[in-house]
């Protein structure tokens, strides 16, 4: 078995067509089943759960509109 990295597949969408609603909607539901599972002591689930979002289309949009947009400092030099 070869270790090398899935490949991605690039959606070509435009910033300002994307369902931002959406997105946010499946993130914060997914959040609270990690939440859930932590708390009943599923670990293995919670793992499971966690890969799932780190690996989640969705995931990545908000945390780069995170970075983009809603950082106050992103216009700051050095």
């Amino acid at each position: 078995m070869s270790n090398t990295y899935p490949v991605v597949k690039l959606n070509n969408v435009e910033w300002k067509d994307i369902n931002w609603r959406k997105a946010e909607r499946y993130v914060f539901k997914l959040q609270k089943r990690i939440f859930r599972a932590s708390s009943h002591g599923n670990f293995q689930l919670v793992r499971k759960l966690q890969r799932t979002l780190t690996r989640s289309y969705n995931a990545r949009l908000l945390a780069t509109r995170k970075v983009t947009q809603d950082n106050s400092g992103k216009k700051r030099l050095g």
